[in-house]
């Protein structure tokens, strides 16, 4: 009954946030300014778009290294799944589904595989706090706004982003070379509870440690951090060629500021982020740039669906490859997760899981 309230809290904020981001947009003008739009531009998006996935397959790649070598072909795929579930359902499930999927096809500890999952989001949130801090440091993201409160709001911003992004960096490298000692304090806070979870938890912490252990020198984490730089350019040149798109006046340093908006919006658990990626973007292009808001609406409506469909697409027919199907996702994240292994066992083979609603196991 739970998950019935949870889905009906779901759709009810989705369609809440529909109809504030289309509150005040005339939807005629907004269907000629998508009539409208330059074909250069979007086809610009595209690429930028479909080269994220390429960056953020060769930062897993690296990130992979201390559990298990792991070719492209592999890792690609379960990236474009994962990204295609979170487009498709709510919870973000393909945060899980990613590193399962990967675990059981390459024989990784689930774990570790996990937990480079959450160091990629660290990383993510942590460059993306750098070049927004960056870009109202350096650069001139040309702000059109005339209200002085927002304005300083959005400083003042940059200015906790750079701290943010500095603790960040310094309590992942911390954790990373500490994961051992991380390991004995979890079973020593732990060691009044039954032995069975005790153990778990300190195997737990043990295996998010071997999933971090890629940041325990300088130069892995310069590495990493190149890769996340990589990650987010691309991802701002695809925010950037679609304002072009619809002739809105967004510089390109004023992408990152823009994305700042959007990852408040994606935080939302709406399916595929819809509602609250478009308010966060027509926010942002009207409050700080002036836009039009029929413009901005539109402009809205396209970057979401570059950035949504066709990963939503590819993840089907992959998934479809892998013998899975939604449903199937569905009652695998229902599941309990697989064992970790031991301390210092880097590799093992999983058994399988069959999946409900496919009829078939995984190739």
């Amino acid at each position: 009954m739970m998950g019935y309230y949870k889905h009906a809290l779901i759709l009810l904020v989705t369609v809440a946030l529909v109809a504030i981001f289309l509150r005040q947009a005339d939807l005629s003008a907004v269907a000629s300014q998508l009539r409208q739009a330059r074909a250069g531009p979007v086809l610009l998006a595209l690429f930028a778009s479909a080269a994220t996935f390429v960056f953020r397959t060769l930062r897993w790649q690296y990130l992979l290294q201390p559990i298990g070598r792991v070719g492209f072909g592999p890792a690609f795929r379960t990236t474009v799944i994962g990204f295609g579930a979170n487009a498709l359902l709510p919870g973000r499930v393909g945060e899980v589904l990613r590193p399962y999927l990967l675990a059981r096809r390459e024989g990784l500890d689930p774990t570790a595989a996990f937990a480079t999952i959450v160091l990629e989001r660290a990383l993510d949130l942590i460059t993306l706090l750098v070049l927004f801090a960056l870009s109202l440091v350096l650069l001139d993201p040309q702000f059109v706004v005339s209200d002085a409160q927002t304005l300083r709001a959005v400083q003042f911003g940059g200015a906790v982003a750079a701290a943010a992004s500095l603790a960040g960096l310094v309590i992942a490298f911390l954790f990373a070379g500490h994961a051992e000692r991380a390991g004995l304090l979890t079973a020593r806070l732990t060691r009044r509870l039954p032995s069975r979870i005790s153990g778990l938890a300190a195997r737990a912490v043990s295996a998010f440690g071997q999933g971090f252990s890629v940041l325990r020198s300088p130069a892995a984490l310069a590495q990493a951090l190149v890769w996340s730089v990589a990650v987010w350019l691309s991802i701002a040149y695809t925010t950037y060629a679609m304002a072009q798109a619809f002739g809105l006046t967004l510089p390109f340093a004023g992408s990152f500021t823009v994305l700042m908006f959007l990852a408040v919006g994606v935080a939302v658990p709406t399916p595929g982020a819809v509602g609250a990626f478009h308010e966060a973007l027509r926010l942002a292009l009207v409050s700080l740039y002036a836009a039009d808001n029929d413009r901005a609406v539109a402009c809205a409506v396209a970057l979401h669906a570059l950035s949504f469909i066709p990963v939503s697409v590819a993840g089907v027919l992959l998934l479809a490859r892998e013998g899975l199907t939604l449903r199937g996702i569905g009652e695998l994240t229902r599941r309990p997760a697989p064992p970790t292994t031991s301390p210092g066992v880097q590799r093992r083979t999983m058994s399988p899981v069959v999946l409900q609603g496919s009829g078939s196991e995984p190739q």
